[in-house]
């Protein structure tokens, strides 16, 4: 299944090629822009072998990219509900030193008393978090996979600084 024009264009076999107008731009000679002469320079630039190519990532590479990034909202979205539960509980002095991502933490926070709307609250948030927990850690998962695969991932995480 292809994904816009440019997986329609892999899966015919085509190769997308796009280029970088600044380039192109300072390689024209003449002042005047008219169609007809940006397509005569593209052209020219392309059977010279002088075309200024950009670099633009495979059907895969977006694919991957789509998992990155769905697990960093996730994981945003993780760290906002967490967040608001430490709003929730910010009149209790013990749990806002703990936090509401280990087990004890939780515990208390499961018992302080609230009010209504305020308990009902901290069970959505609670649910949330419970079912965003196992998503990023399925994600996170999926990420290791492709990374065992990928010999320049492997290789990224080798330079000082890049997590594991």
């Amino acid at each position: 299944m292809h994904v816009g024009l440019s997986g329609l264009l892999s899966e015919l076999r085509f190769e997308l090629w796009i280029g970088d107008a600044a380039k192109i731009r300072a390689k024209r000679v003449r002042k005047q822009k008219t169609d007809r002469q940006d397509a005569e320079l593209i052209l020219q630039l392309l059977m010279e072998n002088r075309f200024p190519q950009i670099w633009v990532p495979s059907v895969e590479n977006r694919d991957l990219r789509q998992l990155l990034w769905h697990r960093h909202r996730m994981v945003q979205a993780r760290t906002r509900i967490m967040n608001q539960l430490q709003a929730v509980a910010s009149t209790k002095v013990c749990y806002a030193r703990r936090g509401c991502g280990r087990e004890t933490g939780r515990k208390q926070l499961e018992s302080f008393p609230l009010g209504p709307w305020a308990s009902r609250r901290r069970q959505d948030l609670l649910e949330l978090l419970d079912r965003l927990t196992p998503t990023i850690a399925e994600l996170t998962q999926a990420i290791e996979r492709e990374v065992e695969n990928s010999p320049e991932a492997q290789r990224l995480r080798t330079h000082p600084g890049v997590d594991h």
